[in-house]
């Protein structure tokens, strides 16, 4: 049996993604006993932290190395704050991505020209399909057909990152807020595109740096 935090909660098409970060700092992404992701009624959320037994799921595409299959599950308890999730993020050593959008899963991203990041078959492919970053500078909300974004403002144009999470959106995400980010699982415009993954924004958390401290005695 190995802890575990979950970390995010994102809307797919009829199932919901569940991600967590383990205690030994790996990404993992729960499956169920049949090899799908949660349901829509799943009792994880975010700040849990469980107890579970898992197996890697044989048949991984990367970037997407995270799929593991839940044997068995235990409820250990809610971290007591956002404050405690970044305590942890930066104990469990895991990477966090800085400034720039760009700067995000090694520098792979391709760029379409309304803005949207993606990783190409044709590319190179990043180790993770997951990952924390704090951006410097404001991410402010639009909606684009129907669909909540963040925007990230360049010299000339704009990052944007659709938001999938489940927390209520908010006018904007401010400068050096730990932020999740992931990538969609590969697709195509109906064969007008090669297979991409698509960079999405799964979640943030409001953590003031200056009182981190206050936890550093925060037992796991």
């Amino acid at each position: 049996m190995q802890q575990i935090i979950i970390v995010s909660k994102t809307h797919m098409s009829n199932a919901i993604c569940v991600g967590a970060i383990a205690a030994n700092g790996k990404y993992i992404r729960l499956l169920n006993e049949g090899g799908c992701n949660q349901p829509n009624n799943t009792e994880f959320e975010v700040r849990q932290v469980w107890e579970i037994e898992y197996e890697e799921r044989i048949s991984k595409k990367p970037p997407h190395v995270e799929d593991v299959i839940i044997k068995s599950k235990k409820f250990k308890r809610m971290l007591e704050n956002e404050i405690s999730m970044l305590q942890m993020v930066q104990r469990f050593n895991a990477t966090i991505w800085s400034g720039s959008p760009e700067n995000t899963f090694d520098g792979l991203l391709q760029w379409t020209n309304r803005g949207s990041g993606y990783i190409s078959e044709h590319g190179h492919i990043p180790n993770n399909s997951v990952g924390f970053w704090t951006s410097d500078k404001d991410l402010t909300k639009t909606i684009d057909f129907g669909k909540v974004r963040y925007n990230y403002p360049q010299s000339t144009n704009w990052n944007s990152l659709p938001y999938v999470g489940f927390e209520e959106a908010i006018e904007v995400i401010p400068a050096g807020t730990l932020v999740r980010v992931s990538l969609a699982r590969w697709w195509d415009t109906n064969g007008t595109t090669e297979k991409r993954c698509s960079l999405q924004l799964s979640g943030w958390y409001d953590l003031p740096k200056s009182k981190v401290k206050e936890l550093e005695n925060l037992s796991f």
